[in-house]
């Protein structure tokens, strides 16, 4: 897993997730909230965030958000809600709350669960009826969900901080300051392991939330991930003892690995750093 970065421009945004669209679609949530409580189902326009599959898939490069495999090679992609609607039902359409995550990674594992240390958020305020101005409309939608185009990182971050979930957020996290990676040679497997393992740290339960809640440690992905290590484990010996001109090739090769489109460019920025290539 590694940072992402959410595209925040009319062209990187569907536009029925953005201005008086998504206004529309939030006012339609609530409606049902209102009408249906906890029946409330997701469909039609309530459900219709395929839409935004292709941005999501653009801004991942493809892979896994979670696991960083290539939705081609371990399964097709999804648009995964990092906060499960089934519990957090006004972030069902909060483009904020999208990750785009293999079907391994969020149906066999994830589903319904998002493991907090802190405070659940609270579900915001409805009114008794629907408003019929636009002003108050947009005003009701605003306190549902952000738009993605206008969003600050800081303010999603500052809002959601106080339930100290277990998982990263790929695109409001730095995940490759909580993970570190081991090689196990004789088994040629590398295992997602906590940067530090004190009882307390983010790191150690960050690692035991994606192990358990993502299958981050499956055996195809320690698999998976070992051939592309043995691969970089090479590039780094010839960049450190090749001659000049094949310590050029290596280098650039390195660099095309840690790039972020790349599988596993988490893992292989960790063990470079590691052997000491920045």
């Amino acid at each position: 897993m590694i940072r992402l970065k959410r595209t925040r421009t009319a062209a990187g945004i569907h536009p029925d997730f953005t201005g008086d669209k998504l206004v529309e679609k939030l006012v339609a949530l609530a409606d049902a909230r209102l009408t249906l409580g906890g029946a409330l189902e997701f469909t039609g326009a309530l459900g219709d965030w395929g839409k935004t599959k292709s941005h999501l898939q653009i801004e991942s490069s493809n892979k896994c958000a979670y696991c960083e495999a290539d939705t081609a090679t371990v399964a097709y992609g999804d648009v995964e809600h990092f906060r499960p609607k089934s519990v957090y039902w006004w972030l069902a359409l909060c483009v904020d709350n999208y990750v785009y995550s293999c079907q391994i990674c969020n149906q066999k594992h994830k589903g319904d669960r998002f493991p907090i240390r802190g405070q659940v958020l609270v579900a915001p305020k409805l009114p008794r009826s629907i408003p019929k101005t636009a002003a108050a409309r947009k005003r009701l939608a605003e306190a549902i969900a952000p738009d993605p185009l206008s969003a600050k990182e800081s303010a999603l971050r500052k809002a959601w901080a106080a339930e100290k979930a277990d998982l990263p957020h790929p695109y409001l996290d730095d995940p490759e300051s909580l993970f570190a990676w081991a090689a196990v040679e004789t088994n040629m497997e590398v295992h997602l392991v906590p940067r530090t393992q004190s009882a307390s740290s983010r790191s150690r339960r960050a690692v035991e939330a994606v192990e358990k809640h993502l299958g981050l440690n499956r055996e195809t992905l320690r698999r998976q991930r070992y051939v592309i290590y043995d691969q970089l484990k090479s590039f780094l010996l010839v960049w450190r003892q090749g001659d000049a001109q094949l310590k050029q090739v290596a280098e650039q090769q390195i660099r095309a690995m840690c790039d972020g489109k790349r599988q596993f460019a988490g893992m292989c920025r960790y063990f470079s750093q590691a052997a000491g290539f920045t």
